[in-house]
């Protein structure tokens, strides 16, 4: 899928892994766009090192992964790696490379890189390299009698095992993080929907209801707070 901003207003409406592709050469970057959306992800492209600079600025954006070409039409990509981290701390990145020496690995993963391939690279190994790093970026989050399992986007309350909707996963994970902190409707509605509340929405309201209704009937001892000047919270 192109980057454009219509595609990263959406993002949130989208499956729960989001993998960001950055590669300039056209026919690799549709066979690794073929094998996430194989594997079950929510592709999106990038064709050179401008255009993931700007992708960087936009404040609604979210990825699990980039896999990111060392080089890109010859400007190195190794030196937005530190941005990346910095403007995407959750997001793994897996360096593809054509160099395939012991320095140039350490030099990247030094660097902040959390995984590296040489070109070319089995199709089978990066799906399960891409599993991997999937599983180490979500760990689970626990909270009163329910365990929130980042990988599959399941609650658990005891032996019931609950599957969540993206965006009810999105809204319970931010609330967990912070048991008892308060969060305004305008802020839950960018980081759940990610894009800017312009208008007052009544989609969180509908949202936290619906999440209170899951709650209560897996038999949760955690609840969601609210006060109608504040915003929301949980607390057992």
């Amino acid at each position: 899928m192109k980057m454009d901003k219509n595609t990263l207003a959406n993002i949130g409406d989208l499956s729960p892994y989001r993998i960001l592709i950055v590669e300039d050469e056209l026919k690799l970057l549709e066979h690794l766009a073929q094998i996430m959306r194989e594997e079950g992800h929510s592709p999106f492209t990038c064709q050179s090192y401008r255009e993931l600079e700007s992708i960087l600025v936009v404040p609604t954006k979210r990825f699990e992964i980039v896999i990111l070409d060392r080089l890109l039409h010859g400007r190195d990509s190794a030196d937005l790696i530190e941005k990346i981290k910095t403007d995407l701390p959750d997001t793994k990145i897996i360096i593809l490379s054509a160099i395939n020496s012991v320095s140039e690995k350490a030099s990247l993963l030094d660097k902040g890189a959390d995984d590296y391939m040489a070109k070319p690279f089995s199709s089978e190994e990066l799906a399960a390299r891409i599993r991997a790093l999937l599983r180490r970026s979500e760990p689970s989050l626990t909270f009163g009698n329910i365990v929130l399992n980042s990988h599959d986007r399941t609650m658990k309350v005891g032996t019931l095992e609950v599957p969540l909707p993206n965006k009810e996963f999105v809204l319970l994970r931010t609330l967990i993080s912070n048991p008892g902190k308060i969060y305004g409707k305008v802020f839950l509605y960018e980081k759940v929907w990610e894009m800017s509340a312009e208008v007052e929405s009544n989609a969180v309201e509908t949202m936290v209801n619906k999440l209170r209704r899951r709650l209560i009937d897996a038999g949760a001892t955690v609840h969601i707070k609210n006060s109608r000047n504040a915003g929301y919270w949980i607390e057992e």
